[in-house]
């Protein structure tokens, strides 16, 4: 239905209320037909289900009729009995009642259901057959292992980010240097090897998948550690799985955040450095209070990115034995000998710490007057 005014959601609602409605209807009667559990207020016995199930079936029939009744008057359906302003605005009311119906079957086929599965499964002894109810056994029996993982994740994460930012500050300096007709052969040497070297780092790091980086920094630093004639145990209090794993993130991410911060130094406009060099600036205070400060701005969106990339990519480091989601995930399928179920938990949690990861960056945003939504990856 179509009020004579305006496109904004309102109208919109207003033109498809049938359809929209017709859509709870339908969920609501399939849940409403569904197998009922110990918690349920809504079954097709007491007086709440029974007034759900008339509520639905009133409306598909209304429905159907304007259906029928716009088939045949396609082309004057306008100027119909259905598109007076009366009958527009008892749908829209009608519409109502049906999506509070379609609601409350949710509440109760939905929330009431798996909290009566968690209670259930929480008392088994041993794994069930069903998909759903397995998910939530073998999540509540590996709880700690899948809370270790989630912890480790976030903190290499993080910790990975924030030292990959320290890092790119760094890295992006060396990435800019030019030589300049003022400096000596001497310095023009030392630019050039700079600027190289940072190419060359960005583009082997760049270039390689961080599973590969992460089997070789880590074996890297155990044979260097062997040498020294330690023990494998002396080792691995030196040279653990999680510092292994965040020295890879750490370092992988450096690469990709000096191109972010060196686009957010292009991105500067060059008016203002030369604004500052007529000041009496140098070149490197120019750098670090104007262009800088600006180029970090600009490239938080893009940091943030980082990491919630990161928080993905960690799931890598399982194969060097670091106990990050992933190889919670792994050792709870070896321990049950099911994977599916269990692996649709960690997407699941992944997907919840992304979501968050993505709110909070927005947030910042907000507060930093830096727009986060729409900004691509910057992997």
């Amino acid at each position: 239905m179509k009020q004579p005014s305006g496109g904004n959601i309102r109208t919109w609602g207003s033109r498809y209320v049938f359809l929209c409605g017709s859509v709870l209807a339908l969920l609501g009667l399939s849940l409403l037909y569904g197998e009922a559990h110990p918690y349920s207020f809504l079954t097709l016995t007491n007086l709440p289900g029974i007034v759900c199930r008339v509520i639905f079936d009133a409306f598909l029939a209304v429905s159907a009729v304007a259906l029928i009744f716009k088939l045949m008057h396609w082309k004057d359906y306008s100027r119909t009995f259905w598109k007076q302003p009366g009958v527009v605005k008892a749908s829209c009311t009608a519409f109502l009642p049906v999506a509070c119906g379609c609601v409350l079957t949710l509440i109760d086929r939905g929330l009431l259901r798996l909290i009566y599965t968690i209670r259930l499964c929480a008392q088994l002894e041993s794994n069930p057959k069903t998909f759903g109810s397995s998910m939530i056994y073998m999540s509540l029996k590996g709880k700690d292992m899948l809370f270790t993982g989630i912890w480790t994740t976030v903190r290499i994460a993080l910790l990975g980010t924030g030292i990959a930012f320290v890092l790119a500050i760094f890295m992006v300096f060396l990435r800019i240097q030019t030589p300049d007709k003022r400096d000596n052969d001497a310095v023009k040497a030392l630019k050039w090897l700079a600027s190289h070297f940072a190419s060359f780092y960005v583009f082997v790091i760049r270039g390689t998948p961080m599973m590969v980086q992460a089997l070789i920094f880590y074996y890297f630093g155990f044979n260097l550690f062997k040498k020294t004639n330690m023990t494998v145990t002396e080792i691995n209090h030196v040279w653990s799985f999680f510092i292994s794993g965040l020295c890879t993130v750490s370092l992988n991410s450096t690469a990709y955040l000096t191109e972010v911060l060196r686009g957010g130094i292009l991105a500067v406009d060059r008016g203002q450095t030369e604004a500052a060099r007529s000041l009496g600036m140098t070149n490197w205070q120019t750098m670090l209070k104007v262009v800088f400060p600006q180029a970090v701005k600009n490239s938080i969106p893009a940091i943030g990115n980082e990491f919630i990339i990161n928080i993905k990519d960690s799931s890598v480091l399982s194969v060097i034995g670091v106990m990050d989601l992933m190889y919670a995930t792994k050792s709870i399928s070896g321990i049950y000998f099911r994977s599916l179920e269990i692996y649709c938990v960690a997407a699941i949690l992944y997907l919840i710490l992304t979501w968050l990861s993505s709110r909070l960056l927005q947030y910042l945003g907000k507060k930093l007057d830096t727009p986060v939504k729409g900004i691509p990856s910057s992997n």
